[in-house]
């Protein structure tokens, strides 16, 4: 007994160390542009992909699922969503990554600010980014979009 004891801890603390704390809106890391997307401090919301991306991005994540799914809702600079604008939805089967033009209704989306929802494995990740034209240097800043979420989760207290 007292030999499987320290065996046992030795075990549990690998276990622990391994199990990476993850944020609940972000479990699992996507990359879009080349760019990982990022959880900023303060921001428990969504993760931010800082560069703005071009129109046919691919959008990948570490290992290949059997179904992804991915809705990108435009928004305004300060996060509303505009909903004059149609969501892009990405749906494919057995991929590690799409690209972003590949949308069920075929079209590319329109330059501007993206929440999005990429679903995997049972897990849904939260990003915001920006779709840019490709001669633009836009900035982006995604801090009027925190605000606005967190103001309607009703944690802007």
């Amino acid at each position: 007994m007292k030999k499987a004891l320290p065996a046992c801890f030795v075990l549990l603390t690998v276990t622990l160390v391994q199990a990476e704390e993850r944020p609940t809106f972000y479990p699992f890391d996507v990359t879009l542009g080349g760019v990982k997307a990022e959880m900023k401090p303060g921001n428990t919301l969504f993760a931010e992909v800082p560069k703005p991306v071009t129109d046919d991005a691919v959008l990948a994540l570490d290992h290949e699922v059997p179904m992804l799914i991915v809705n990108a809702f435009p928004c305004k600079e300060d996060g509303s969503v505009e909903e004059t604008q149609a969501v892009g939805i990405l749906y494919a089967q057995k991929v590690k990554q799409v690209k972003l033009d590949a949308t069920m209704d075929k079209k590319k989306l329109p330059p501007g600010n993206y929440l999005a929802n990429v679903v995997a494995d049972g897990k849904t990740s939260r990003i915001v980014f920006t779709v840019a034209p490709a001669e633009s240097k836009v900035k982006t800043d995604f801090s009027k979009v925190l605000g606005f979420l967190k103001k309607k989760a009703g944690l802007d207290k």
